[in-house]
Protein backbone atom coordinates (compact mmCIF):
# COMPACT_ATOMS: atom_id res chain seq x y z
CA UNK A 1 0.00 0.00 0.00
CA UNK A 2 1.80 3.17 -1.19
CA UNK A 3 2.34 5.93 1.41
CA UNK A 4 3.75 9.27 0.30
CA UNK A 5 4.84 11.97 2.76
CA UNK A 6 5.47 15.40 1.26
CA UNK A 7 7.12 18.15 3.28
CA UNK A 8 5.58 21.56 2.51
CA UNK A 9 7.54 23.47 5.14
CA UNK A 10 5.39 24.02 8.24
CA UNK A 11 3.28 20.91 7.55
CA UNK A 12 3.42 17.48 5.93
CA UNK A 13 0.96 15.97 3.45
CA UNK A 14 0.35 12.24 3.82
CA UNK A 15 -1.22 10.40 0.89
CA UNK A 16 -2.19 6.74 1.19
CA UNK A 17 -3.58 4.56 -1.58
CA UNK A 18 -5.36 1.32 -0.71
CA UNK A 19 -7.93 0.13 1.82
CA UNK A 20 -7.74 2.06 5.08
CA UNK A 21 -9.87 1.55 8.18
CA UNK A 22 -10.66 3.54 11.28
CA UNK A 23 -11.87 7.13 11.63
CA UNK A 24 -14.44 7.98 8.96
CA UNK A 25 -14.93 4.36 7.92
CA UNK A 26 -13.21 2.42 5.16
CA UNK A 27 -11.67 4.44 2.33
CA UNK A 28 -9.47 3.57 -0.65
CA UNK A 29 -7.53 6.82 -0.78
CA UNK A 30 -6.74 9.54 1.73
CA UNK A 31 -4.88 12.83 1.79
CA UNK A 32 -4.10 14.21 5.24
CA UNK A 33 -2.34 17.43 6.13
CA UNK A 34 -0.57 17.32 9.49
CA UNK A 35 1.91 19.21 11.65
CA UNK A 36 3.73 15.99 12.60
CA UNK A 37 7.36 15.74 11.59
CA UNK A 38 8.61 13.23 9.04
CA UNK A 39 10.24 11.26 11.86
CA UNK A 40 7.03 11.06 13.85
CA UNK A 41 4.98 10.02 10.83
CA UNK A 42 7.45 7.26 10.03
CA UNK A 43 7.26 6.08 13.65
CA UNK A 44 3.45 6.06 13.54
CA UNK A 45 3.58 4.15 10.27
CA UNK A 46 5.93 1.57 11.82
CA UNK A 47 3.62 1.25 14.82
CA UNK A 48 0.24 1.06 13.07
CA UNK A 49 0.93 0.14 9.43
CA UNK A 50 -0.48 1.63 6.26
CA UNK A 51 -4.06 0.57 6.95
CA UNK A 52 -4.28 2.45 10.26
CA UNK A 53 -1.93 5.42 9.73
CA UNK A 54 -4.71 7.81 8.70
CA UNK A 55 -6.71 6.72 11.73
CA UNK A 56 -3.77 7.25 14.10
CA UNK A 57 -3.13 10.77 12.81
CA UNK A 58 -6.82 11.64 13.24
CA UNK A 59 -6.79 10.48 16.86
CA UNK A 60 -5.03 13.64 17.98
CA UNK A 61 -5.83 16.02 15.11
CA UNK A 62 -9.58 15.46 14.74
CA UNK A 63 -11.24 16.81 17.95
CA UNK A 64 -14.42 14.78 17.52
CA UNK A 65 -12.49 11.49 17.59
CA UNK A 66 -10.76 11.27 20.99
CA UNK A 67 -10.70 14.75 22.52
CA UNK A 68 -14.42 15.51 22.57
CA UNK A 69 -15.49 12.10 23.95
CA UNK A 70 -12.87 12.46 26.71
CA UNK A 71 -14.09 15.96 27.49
CA UNK A 72 -17.70 14.81 27.74
CA UNK A 73 -16.72 11.85 29.89
CA UNK A 74 -14.92 14.07 32.38
CA UNK A 75 -17.55 16.81 32.37
CA UNK A 76 -20.23 14.35 33.47
CA UNK A 77 -18.39 13.60 36.69
CA UNK A 78 -15.37 15.77 37.50
CA UNK A 79 -13.46 18.54 35.67
CA UNK A 80 -10.13 17.47 34.17
CA UNK A 81 -8.67 20.96 34.57
CA UNK A 82 -5.72 21.05 36.97
CA UNK A 83 -5.63 17.29 37.55
CA UNK A 84 -2.66 14.94 37.48
CA UNK A 85 -3.77 12.22 35.06
CA UNK A 86 -2.37 8.80 34.21
CA UNK A 87 -3.29 7.53 30.75
CA UNK A 88 -3.07 3.76 31.19
CA UNK A 89 -2.43 1.95 27.89
CA UNK A 90 -1.86 5.17 25.96
CA UNK A 91 -0.92 3.52 22.66
CA UNK A 92 0.81 6.07 20.44
CA UNK A 93 -0.02 8.91 22.82
CA UNK A 94 -3.02 10.59 21.17
CA UNK A 95 -5.24 10.37 24.26
CA UNK A 96 -2.42 11.63 26.50
CA UNK A 97 -2.03 14.69 24.31
CA UNK A 98 -5.80 15.26 24.32
CA UNK A 99 -5.89 15.19 28.13
CA UNK A 100 -3.36 18.03 28.30
CA UNK A 101 -5.30 20.01 25.70
CA UNK A 102 -8.38 19.59 27.87
CA UNK A 103 -6.60 21.28 30.76
CA UNK A 104 -4.93 18.54 32.79
CA UNK A 105 -2.07 19.92 34.89
CA UNK A 106 -0.01 16.94 33.76
CA UNK A 107 -0.58 13.69 31.90
CA UNK A 108 1.64 10.62 31.91
CA UNK A 109 1.00 7.83 29.43
CA UNK A 110 2.13 4.27 30.12
CA UNK A 111 2.36 1.75 27.29
CA UNK A 112 3.72 -1.84 27.21
CA UNK A 113 4.34 -1.87 23.45
CA UNK A 114 7.82 -0.43 22.84
CA UNK A 115 7.07 0.61 19.24
CA UNK A 116 3.91 2.44 20.29
CA UNK A 117 5.73 4.13 23.19
CA UNK A 118 8.53 5.32 20.90
CA UNK A 119 6.00 6.87 18.51
CA UNK A 120 4.18 8.45 21.46
CA UNK A 121 7.40 10.11 22.67
CA UNK A 122 7.89 11.70 19.24
CA UNK A 123 4.27 12.84 19.26
CA UNK A 124 4.90 14.54 22.62
CA UNK A 125 7.98 16.24 21.21
CA UNK A 126 6.09 17.56 18.18
CA UNK A 127 3.24 18.85 20.35
CA UNK A 128 5.40 21.38 22.19
CA UNK A 129 3.79 20.27 25.47
CA UNK A 130 6.60 18.10 26.79
CA UNK A 131 6.70 20.12 30.05
CA UNK A 132 3.16 18.93 30.85
CA UNK A 133 3.18 15.37 29.57
CA UNK A 134 5.39 12.34 29.22
CA UNK A 135 5.38 8.72 28.08
CA UNK A 136 6.68 5.71 30.00
CA UNK A 137 7.40 2.36 28.38
CA UNK A 138 6.30 -0.09 31.10
CA UNK A 139 6.65 -3.75 30.18
CA UNK A 140 4.88 -5.03 33.31
CA UNK A 141 1.76 -2.91 33.63
CA UNK A 142 0.66 -4.73 36.77
CA UNK A 143 3.61 -3.07 38.59
CA UNK A 144 3.56 0.65 37.85
CA UNK A 145 6.65 2.77 38.60
CA UNK A 146 4.72 5.34 40.66
CA UNK A 147 4.18 5.95 44.36
CA UNK A 148 0.83 5.43 46.06
CA UNK A 149 -1.65 8.22 45.31
CA UNK A 150 0.45 9.81 42.56
CA UNK A 151 -2.51 10.75 40.35
CA UNK A 152 -5.85 12.50 40.75
CA UNK A 153 -7.34 10.48 37.89
CA UNK A 154 -6.52 7.46 35.76
CA UNK A 155 -7.99 6.93 32.30
CA UNK A 156 -8.38 3.45 30.80
CA UNK A 157 -9.75 4.23 27.36
CA UNK A 158 -10.43 1.14 25.20
CA UNK A 159 -7.94 -0.83 27.29
CA UNK A 160 -9.62 -3.18 29.78
CA UNK A 161 -10.82 -5.60 27.09
CA UNK A 162 -7.24 -6.16 25.91
CA UNK A 163 -6.09 -7.39 29.33
CA UNK A 164 -6.64 -11.16 29.75
CA UNK A 165 -9.57 -11.69 32.16
CA UNK A 166 -7.40 -13.63 34.63
CA UNK A 167 -5.05 -10.63 34.96
CA UNK A 168 -7.63 -7.84 35.20
CA UNK A 169 -8.04 -7.84 38.97
CA UNK A 170 -4.29 -7.46 39.49
CA UNK A 171 -4.12 -4.59 37.00
CA UNK A 172 -7.15 -2.83 38.45
CA UNK A 173 -5.78 -3.08 42.00
CA UNK A 174 -2.43 -1.66 40.86
CA UNK A 175 -4.13 1.23 39.09
CA UNK A 176 -6.25 1.84 42.19
CA UNK A 177 -3.06 2.04 44.28
CA UNK A 178 -1.69 5.03 42.36
CA UNK A 179 -4.95 7.02 42.58
CA UNK A 180 -5.05 9.60 45.36
CA UNK A 181 -7.88 9.53 47.95
CA UNK A 182 -11.04 11.03 46.42
CA UNK A 183 -9.48 10.54 42.97
CA UNK A 184 -11.19 8.88 40.03
CA UNK A 185 -10.81 6.00 37.61
CA UNK A 186 -12.39 6.43 34.19
CA UNK A 187 -13.06 3.29 32.15
CA UNK A 188 -14.30 4.04 28.66
CA UNK A 189 -15.03 2.42 25.29
CA UNK A 190 -14.76 -1.10 26.69
CA UNK A 191 -17.26 -3.56 25.19
CA UNK A 192 -19.69 -4.90 27.77
CA UNK A 193 -19.39 -8.65 28.29
CA UNK A 194 -23.12 -8.80 29.04
CA UNK A 195 -24.13 -7.33 25.67
CA UNK A 196 -25.15 -10.17 23.30
CA UNK A 197 -23.12 -8.97 20.30
CA UNK A 198 -19.33 -8.90 20.13
CA UNK A 199 -19.06 -5.70 18.11
CA UNK A 200 -15.37 -5.26 18.99
CA UNK A 201 -13.51 -8.26 17.53
CA UNK A 202 -15.81 -10.47 15.45
CA UNK A 203 -19.08 -8.59 14.98
CA UNK A 204 -20.96 -11.81 15.80
CA UNK A 205 -24.00 -12.28 18.02
CA UNK A 206 -23.83 -14.47 21.14
CA UNK A 207 -20.02 -14.70 21.06
CA UNK A 208 -19.78 -12.94 24.47
CA UNK A 209 -21.82 -15.78 26.01
CA UNK A 210 -19.88 -18.65 24.44
CA UNK A 211 -16.97 -20.51 26.03
CA UNK A 212 -13.80 -19.08 24.50
CA UNK A 213 -12.89 -22.24 22.54
CA UNK A 214 -16.36 -22.41 21.02
CA UNK A 215 -16.27 -18.68 20.24
CA UNK A 216 -12.93 -19.19 18.46
CA UNK A 217 -14.26 -22.04 16.31
CA UNK A 218 -17.41 -20.10 15.48
CA UNK A 219 -15.49 -16.93 14.54
CA UNK A 220 -13.10 -18.93 12.34
CA UNK A 221 -16.01 -20.72 10.68
CA UNK A 222 -17.66 -17.36 9.94
CA UNK A 223 -14.30 -16.05 8.64
CA UNK A 224 -14.26 -13.17 11.11
CA UNK A 225 -10.78 -14.01 12.44
CA UNK A 226 -7.77 -15.75 10.82
CA UNK A 227 -7.88 -19.54 10.68
CA UNK A 228 -4.74 -19.72 12.81
CA UNK A 229 -6.07 -17.38 15.52
CA UNK A 230 -5.05 -18.61 18.96
CA UNK A 231 -6.98 -18.18 22.19
CA UNK A 232 -4.25 -15.88 23.52
CA UNK A 233 -4.42 -13.73 20.38
CA UNK A 234 -8.20 -13.43 20.58
CA UNK A 235 -7.97 -12.32 24.21
CA UNK A 236 -5.33 -9.74 23.37
CA UNK A 237 -7.54 -8.47 20.55
CA UNK A 238 -10.37 -7.87 23.01
CA UNK A 239 -12.86 -10.64 22.33
CA UNK A 240 -13.77 -10.75 26.05
CA UNK A 241 -15.27 -7.45 27.16
CA UNK A 242 -15.50 -6.31 30.75
CA UNK A 243 -18.42 -6.03 33.13
CA UNK A 244 -19.49 -3.64 35.87
CA UNK A 245 -19.45 -6.45 38.42
CA UNK A 246 -15.96 -7.56 37.39
CA UNK A 247 -14.60 -4.06 37.98
CA UNK A 248 -16.43 -3.48 41.26
CA UNK A 249 -15.38 -6.87 42.64
CA UNK A 250 -11.74 -5.88 42.08
CA UNK A 251 -12.05 -2.43 43.69
CA UNK A 252 -14.47 -2.83 46.59
CA UNK A 253 -14.94 -1.77 49.33
CA UNK A 254 -13.56 1.71 48.71
CA UNK A 255 -14.93 2.35 45.20
CA UNK A 256 -18.06 4.40 44.59
CA UNK A 257 -19.59 4.26 41.11
CA UNK A 258 -20.59 7.78 40.12
CA UNK A 259 -22.76 6.44 37.29
CA UNK A 260 -25.28 5.68 40.03
CA UNK A 261 -25.27 9.31 41.08
CA UNK A 262 -25.73 10.61 37.54
CA UNK A 263 -28.14 7.87 36.45
CA UNK A 264 -28.11 9.25 32.88
CA UNK A 265 -26.32 6.51 30.95
CA UNK A 266 -29.54 5.62 29.11
CA UNK A 267 -29.83 9.23 27.92
CA UNK A 268 -26.25 9.09 26.63
CA UNK A 269 -26.73 5.78 24.82
CA UNK A 270 -29.99 6.68 23.10
CA UNK A 271 -28.91 10.23 22.24
CA UNK A 272 -26.07 8.76 20.17
CA UNK A 273 -28.27 6.06 18.66
CA UNK A 274 -31.09 8.42 17.68
CA UNK A 275 -28.63 10.91 16.19
CA UNK A 276 -27.24 8.45 13.64
CA UNK A 277 -27.85 9.69 10.07
CA UNK A 278 -29.82 7.95 7.32
CA UNK A 279 -32.38 6.28 9.58
CA UNK A 280 -35.90 5.57 8.37
CA UNK A 281 -38.85 7.15 10.14
CA UNK A 282 -40.13 3.75 11.30
CA UNK A 283 -36.74 2.84 12.71
CA UNK A 284 -36.63 6.07 14.68
CA UNK A 285 -40.13 5.41 16.05
CA UNK A 286 -39.08 1.95 17.24
CA UNK A 287 -35.94 3.35 18.83
CA UNK A 288 -37.91 6.06 20.65
CA UNK A 289 -40.30 3.44 22.00
CA UNK A 290 -37.40 1.23 23.16
CA UNK A 291 -35.74 4.24 24.72
CA UNK A 292 -38.86 4.99 26.79
CA UNK A 293 -39.03 1.37 27.99
CA UNK A 294 -35.32 1.35 28.74
CA UNK A 295 -35.59 4.58 30.75
CA UNK A 296 -38.54 3.26 32.76
CA UNK A 297 -36.69 0.05 33.66
CA UNK A 298 -33.57 1.98 34.61
CA UNK A 299 -35.28 4.48 36.88
CA UNK A 300 -37.90 2.10 38.23
CA UNK A 301 -35.78 -1.02 38.77
CA UNK A 302 -32.03 -0.62 38.33
CA UNK A 303 -31.42 2.67 40.16
CA UNK A 304 -33.43 1.62 43.26
CA UNK A 305 -31.40 -1.61 43.34
CA UNK A 306 -28.14 0.32 43.14
CA UNK A 307 -27.24 -0.96 39.65
CA UNK A 308 -26.14 1.57 37.00
CA UNK A 309 -27.78 1.32 33.61
CA UNK A 310 -24.33 1.16 32.00
CA UNK A 311 -24.00 -2.37 33.41
CA UNK A 312 -26.28 -3.49 30.57
CA UNK A 313 -25.30 -1.14 27.72
CA UNK A 314 -22.99 -2.07 24.80
CA UNK A 315 -20.14 0.19 25.98
CA UNK A 316 -18.90 -0.02 29.53
CA UNK A 317 -18.11 3.59 30.47
CA UNK A 318 -17.61 3.98 34.22
CA UNK A 319 -16.38 6.63 36.64
CA UNK A 320 -15.28 5.26 40.00
CA UNK A 321 -14.35 7.42 42.97
CA UNK A 322 -11.76 6.28 45.52
CA UNK A 323 -13.52 6.92 48.81
CA UNK A 324 -10.89 5.90 51.37
CA UNK A 325 -8.86 8.65 53.03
Amino acid sequence: MPVTITDTGPRRIVEITGEQRGFGGVVQYSRTETHYSQETLEALLAAKGEMWLRDEIARAEEPSYIEEPLRRQFERFVPVAGQRVLDFGCGCGASTLCLVRLGAASAIGVEPNATFAAAACLRVRDSGLADQMGIRHVTETYALPFEDGSFDAVVMNAVLEHIPPAARRQHLREIWRVIAPNGHLFIGETPNRLWPQDFHTTGLWLVPYMPLRLARRYAIMRKRVPADATLAWLLSEGIRGGSYWEVMAALRPDARCLNLVQCDDVDWFWARSLARPSQTRNRLKIKRMLRAIHDAVTRGVLCPLGIPAVAFLPDLSLCLEKTNV
